[in-house]
């Protein structure tokens, strides 16, 4: 069966794409805005190493940029600017260029500027490309707000809207967190960006058909859940509709289908279409519905989830078998041989081990000892018995810090005065430090190393970057490039290696999406 063909907006360094590639999807191009994630990208797909080749003032073959305020021979430049400031009117693409293979590198409204004025978009028409995917900012994007705001962030998804638009492909895929459900104000108007979106695409001649998801139903060991939008062009959707059978899958496709039909017929009163008008399907309430044919199939249950002990216990037991990681390897083909990559421990001072210690303990005690231990932490006073608050750590080991803040001491609490004492040294204003919990899936903040640390005893330290791509379900032959983290007013605009991880759609999920779809169409064309 022949391979499907894919392009990816937004692409990151590569998850959503190496899931999809697994599925029997080939690449034809992908944008990404960062220079950083870029890299990742093209190291792990193109065969092209950036830096490498900075360094020996060579060009790339297959990373073009669309935008730059460096020329083409200055790729030392190029890979570490802001992608967000500068004229940016510096590009490698023309009128002949072939897009096919290419990692296009810059802003997505001036790569649909240089297709639209080249006519490059009729070229992929023809190609009647399979799925165009991303997932762009959407959390306060509105229809009515595009034409008044002034927050570039805000019209990605119109953007990307119109490139599917533009080029017509089969199916649109687009990933996004879970707060784009949530409603927001503008103007005293409230609205949900899950819903502009849908609308945007439907305008666009796309029925959408809207899932909430969550990783770990899918054999990867992290709670995180994310929105999926599915979008089908109207010809494609009409022979899904009229292929379906089932009740209730007619009633969910009727659905989409008037919802299109709605937005179509009142684009000038479209603001009148509300969130009651439709609605997106969760996995954890409607579990039947995730059976492989309109939604992806669950494979995991609270019985089997795969836990992050699962995932990572080898990489620090330094235990070779590993069922988690074999399925990795046997699922994403090995494109890149050499030793174990990106896994470079960090070292903390005595302070910070002994904070985390006090993490890793408080995910082994009951909810309202945790609340009020995290309240001494945060310098706040305890509203239970202290007694019986000193009783639920007393057999725990906590690490002292020593007076020079080196030297890593561990042992019992003599009692509840030692407690706060210990507290009032590691007390901290942060909310979102927290350990893993080694038999449970990871919760789904990934992105800021110092946010989890690792539930191990041993290892009182954040994950590396090898271990917090595992739990993201990234083959260990993956190799993340470019800067480890970065902090400060860089992280306005740098992607380094931790945030990549952290923002890449996990392969495995992208995989079910892609099986999804690829049978879907297939299923259409027999």
């Amino acid at each position: 069966m022949k391979k499907l063909t894919h392009i990816e907006l937004f692409a990151g360094c590569g998850g959503m794409n190496l899931g999809l590639e697994s599925a029997g999807f080939e690449l034809y191009f992908a944008n990404e805005v960062s220079p950083m994630a870029s890299e990742t990208f093209a190291y792990n797909f193109l065969n092209e190493n950036l830096t490498e080749l900075s360094e020996n003032n060579t060009s790339p073959v297959h990373t073009l940029w669309v935008c730059s305020d460096y020329a083409k021979d200055n790729l030392k430049n190029r890979l570490r600017e802001n992608p967000f400031s500068g004229n940016k009117k510096i590009t490698d693409l023309t009128k002949e260029a072939n897009l096919g293979g290419k990692l296009l590198v810059g802003d997505i409204d001036k790569l649909l500027s240089f297709l639209i004025k080249n006519r490059k978009y009729k070229e992929l028409q023809k190609l009647n490309i399979d799925l165009v995917s991303g997932g762009p900012p959407c959390q306060s994007f509105s229809l009515a707000g595009k034409r008044e705001k002034n927050n570039s962030k805000n019209l990605l998804p119109l953007s990307f809207a119109k490139f599917a638009g533009l080029t017509k492909p089969k199916v649109v895929l687009l990933e996004n967190v879970k707060g784009i459900t949530a409603p927001f104000n503008e103007d005293n108007e409230q609205y949900f960006a899950w819903l502009e979106v849908s609308k945007a695409f439907s305008l666009e001649g796309f029925v959408p058909l809207c899932m909430m998801v969550n990783s770990k139903f899918f054999g990867i060991p992290q709670n995180r859940p994310r929105f999926i939008l599915l979008a089908y062009r109207k010809d494609i959707f009409d022979k899904l509709f009229n292929n379906t059978t089932d009740t209730i899958k007619k009633e969910v496709l009727t659905l989409s289908r008037a919802f299109y039909e709605r937005v179509n017929n009142r684009q000038l009163n479209i603001n009148d279409i509300k969130v009651s008008d439709f609605k997106y399907y969760d996995i954890e309430e409607d579990p039947n519905l995730f059976d492989g044919q309109l939604f992806p199939k669950i494979n995991k249950t609270v019985e089997t989830f795969t836990s992050v002990k699962d995932a990572i216990g080898d990489l620090s037991d330094n235990n070779e078998s590993n069922a988690y990681k074999i399925l990795l390897e046997d699922l994403f083909d090995t494109k890149i041989s050499q030793q174990l990559s990106n896994f470079e421990i960090r070292h903390h001072n005595s302070i910070t081990q002994a904070r985390f210690r006090v993490y890793q303990i408080l995910e082994k005690i009951s909810i309202d000892y945790k609340k009020n231990i995290i309240n001494l932490l945060r310098g706040k006073e305890v509203i239970i018995n202290e007694i019986d608050l000193f009783n639920a750590i007393s057999s725990f080991l906590f690490i002292i810090p020593s007076a020079k803040n080196e030297k890593r001491i561990e042992r019992k609490l003599k009692d509840f005065e030692d407690l706060k004492v210990l507290m009032k040294k590691l007390e901290t204003k942060k909310h979102t430090q927290k350990a893993l919990i080694e038999n449970m899936p990871a919760p789904a903040q990934l992105t800021i190393p110092d946010d989890i640390c690792h539930y191990d005893f041993n290892n009182p330290r954040v994950l590396t970057v090898r271990e917090m791509a595992r739990i993201q379900s990234f083959p260990d032959w993956f190799v993340f490039k470019s800067k480890t983290t970065t902090g400060g007013d860089a992280r306005k605009f740098e992607v380094p290696q931790y945030t990549q991880v952290g923002n890449a759609v996990p392969p495995l999920l992208a995989y079910e999406l892609g099986n999804l779809i690829k049978n879907t169409l297939n299923g259409l064309t027999q």
